[in-house]
């Protein structure tokens, strides 16, 4: 007995002891009130419940935790059979560090988290992600060396084993992960902002270190569209010169070489710096511009340039949240763009006009099924008689490519010839040691034998569905088509961009796309998710090669270069062009 008392007592030594306090006084009625979690005792499957013995809405309960947790994430949820969770896509942090913690939570209400406060990952676990990191690229990779050189990897590989070999915070790791895939020039191949972990996304991506503005950026200058801060009036078309007295063109140069783009394409890379402050969507220059240049002290100092002035002045701005700023562009334009279903919309202009606006093939997002409002689309498009049809792609980097090929076949009045490249792979069956930090949506992609041949010493022939043509509908659209493309387009509106052209199925109108035409990496994809820093990395499997077109992406049929002047004056360019060109062939 004294043995077994002796044990216990040391075990409660080794544990850390939490008391959970949570305020959920503005719930009413509820059932099996408790908190869900990361680590053992708690997991994200069964509610640890907590206790309301007076009755006042203030839960309460005890959990030990094993010392060699250094953070817990967790959230509260309620319910039976269906359960109800707080903080949609957000989870809560703490640090174990200490005997006895105890928590003093809202329902519902985020508590501010100094990361600061984070220990370093080791050096230990740094090395065992970057190796399978490393393995990952080099097994299952379709296009490492497309843009690269073998002795140019194994540098890139050298170089950054050595920087992963000292303790890094998260939000290092995270900059020198992306380093590397950007490096490799697949539009295809980061660390997505979307496929990480509610705790990565909050360390990383959600931290009050953004600029206070929306901005376009117009020849390597940025100049504001809104500003969020109240006390001060700043005009759209205020250019900003230097953030914390570095040249724009300097970090915004810095900035881009971040960007996943395909080669050398730089306008894919320039265009995604573009920051609308979309509520939802995690933007390139709010992720990556705090990584390189964070806040001093919550603050940046902002030179400016007024519209018409040749002076400068500098202002101290504070940093501030994605949510704070979306918050704000919503206090000042109830209209503005919240989520993904504003991003699609019909209208008709004049002359016989129909303008559809599609701004993400990423339909998961969409509240409505995208192919019931593209059948109504069309269909009343028809109805309308509707002469001329303006399909904006422009901001749309891509998604799923059925989109695509419905669009298409609801346009076209003959057979659409797909563009054909040869689809190759690394690998025939994935290694047992990549497997477990491998995910996906489909398990064949870990079986690849039965829909591969040899090809040669580096790559195997991919020989699924190879989709040479597509049928249009028989009621397909018969009228003037034009297609609005710009530098975002790099997925499937590129491909998108590139069958309309080669099928003379639209006038392209706008600026050159993203993408390559010798081919992208992309098809299907895996998710790589690393065991002791939590990064996820997206991994193209799929190459499409084809040496007999140029590198870089769609050249449009009409080039509309947007300028600082339409910015200040509020219009859009190349809906005014096109407009003009539809009333000039009317």
């Amino acid at each position: 007995m004294l043995l077994f008392a002796n044990y216990y007592v040391g075990l409660a030594q080794e544990s850390i002891l939490v008391k959970f306090k949570v305020d959920a006084s503005s719930l009413k009625n509820i059932t099996n009130f408790g908190v869900r979690g990361s680590a053992s005792p708690l997991s994200w499957e069964k509610t640890a419940l907590l206790q309301d013995d007076d009755q006042d809405g203030i839960y309460e309960g005890e959990l030990r935790f094993p010392q060699n947790i250094e953070v817990l994430e967790y959230k509260y949820v309620y319910g039976d059979k269906t359960f109800v969770w707080e903080l949609e896509a957000q989870n809560r942090i703490l640090l174990i560090d200490n005997a006895q913690i105890q928590t003093n939570d809202t329902w519902n209400l985020q508590s501010p988290f100094d990361i600061k406060k984070l220990p370093k990952l080791s050096a230990e676990k740094l090395v065992a992600d970057f190796r399978i990191f490393k393995k990952a690229l080099l097994e299952i990779h379709p296009g490492l060396y497309r843009y690269n050189t073998k002795d140019q990897i194994d540098s890139l590989f050298k170089h950054f084993e050595e920087i992963f070999s000292k303790p890094l915070t998260y939000q290092e790791a995270f900059l020198n992960f992306t380093k590397i895939t950007s490096a490799i020039k697949c539009g295809h191949t980061f660390p997505s902002f979307y496929n990480q972990t509610a705790f990565i996304q909050e360390v990383v991506l959600n931290q009050k270190d953004k600029l206070p503005f929306t901005f376009r950026v117009f020849d390597d200058k940025i100049f504001i569209t809104e500003n969020v801060i109240e006390s001060l009036e700043i005009p759209p078309g205020t250019e900003i010169v230097a953030i914390d007295g570095i040249p724009t063109q300097i970090l915004l140069k810095e900035t881009a070489k971040l960007v996943k783009a395909d080669g050398a394409n730089d306008g894919k890379r320039y265009a995604d710096l573009n920051t609308f402050g979309v509520g939802g969507y995690f933007e390139m220059f709010d992720c990556y511009f705090p990584l390189l240049y964070p806040p001093v002290d919550g603050q940046y100092t902002v030179k400016i340039r007024m519209p018409d002035s040749e002076k400068t002045e500098e202002l101290k701005v504070n940093a501030v949240s994605r949510a704070e700023r979306t918050n704000a562009l919503i206090k000042k334009k109830p209209n503005h763009i919240t989520k993904a279903d504003q991003l699609w919309k019909l209208e008709f202009w004049e002359n016989n006009t129909a303008y559809l606006q599609l701004g993400t093939f990423d339909v998961f997002q969409l509240s409505f099924e995208w192919t019931e409002f593209l059948k109504n689309a069309f269909k009343e498009i028809k109805n309308r008689k509707t002469k001329n049809l303006v399909i904006d792609i422009r901001w749309n980097e891509g998604g799923q490519d059925e989109v695509l090929f419905f669009i298409g076949q609801n346009v076209s009045r003959q057979a659409i010839k797909i563009p054909q490249r040869q689809d190759l792979v690394r690998y025939n069956i994935i290694s047992a040691e990549l497997k477990p930090y491998l995910f996906t949506w489909d398990k064949t992609f870990f079986d690849l034998s039965p829909k591969t041949k040899p090809y040669n010493k580096d790559y195997f022939l991919f020989t699924g569905e190879n989709i040479t043509e597509v049928q249009p509908y028989k009621n397909a659209f018969e009228g003037n088509l034009y297609l609005l493309v710009n530098g975002s387009n790099s997925s499937a509106t590129f491909y998108f961009a590139e069958i309309a052209k080669e099928n003379k199925l639209a006038t392209l109108i706008g600026e050159t796309t993203g993408g390559s035409q010798q081919g992208l990496n992309a098809g299907t994809m895996f998710f790589l998710r690393l065991p002791h820093s939590k990064i996820e990395i997206d991994i193209p499997i799929i190459g499409s090669f084809s040496n007999d077109k140029p590198s870089g992406g769609i050249e449009p049929d009409v080039r509309v270069k947007p300028k600082l002047e339409d910015l200040v004056k509020g219009e859009d360019k190349v809906l005014r062009v096109s407009r003009e060109i539809i009333e000039k062939n009317e």
